[in-house]
């Protein structure tokens, strides 16, 4: 299996080093490149192609949510993890909104670190008990019904809907309805595209505060 290419973004020489000998450990990784301040991580991203991106809340000369809404809005498919000091609701709030898969603290351990980011390049999500109320929060605006977005979902979108609330994974997702992985993640875009959510974890969440449990039948 190919590793997964990792773009590491810090202004502390030391402290980016240190998160690339410490992910070249695993053999699931390959840093491709440290950048040092926004601008620069966003031509790496240009450059290398990176799967998930590991980045702090303030890159030098930079504000962090506009390079993850850059990177967002012209390489959907890159994951973006956060990995902050600060874990005020207020800072986890402006990284989900900017489009962060994952948001941790620069205190997490070696193991759980490179949990995160499989499960982040896997299934395009990973959220803490603490993180997870703050989406919820950010999240907490949207009309549950009458008008609701959701009445734009055809059935078979609501069907994923459902299992995506249940954090089933993508292929079990496509086992599950008899339908390949691909066509899993194209529903899953058009999801998205509907409810106005930018990634699995907000709409795992929206879907959890909105939607009545129902039984999927097998096909």
């Amino acid at each position: 299996m190919s590793s997964i290419r990792v773009l590491l973004v810090d202004s502390e020489r030391l402290v980016a080093e240190g998160f690339r000998k410490l992910l070249e450990g695993f053999s699931e990784f390959s840093v491709v490149s440290v950048a040092r301040d926004g601008m620069s991580a966003l031509q790496e991203v240009r450059r290398e192609r990176p799967h998930v991106v590991v980045m702090g809340l303030c890159p030098a000369g930079s504000d962090g949510a506009q390079v993850a809404r850059a990177i967002r809005r012209d390489f959907q498919h890159v994951r973006i993890v956060v990995l902050a000091t600060n874990q005020q609701p207020v800072y986890m709030r402006e990284a989900f909104a900017a489009g962060a898969n994952a948001y941790l603290s620069r205190n997490i351990g070696a193991d759980e670190l490179r949990d995160t980011l499989l499960t982040v390049h896997r299934e395009g999500a990973a959220l803490s008990t603490v993180a997870a109320g703050q989406v919820l929060e950010l999240l907490s605006g949207r009309p549950a019904d009458g008008g609701s977005p959701l009445s734009q979902l055809t059935e078979r979108e609501r069907q994923i809907l459902f299992l995506v609330a249940d954090e089933q994974a993508t292929h079990r997702i496509a086992k599950r309805l008899g339908i390949s992985p691909k066509t899993v993640r194209n529903y899953l875009s058009r999801i998205y595209a509907k409810l106005g959510t930018q990634n699995r974890v907000q709409t795992a969440l929206y879907a959890k505060r909105s939607l009545d449990p129902q039984p999927v039948a097998e096909p």
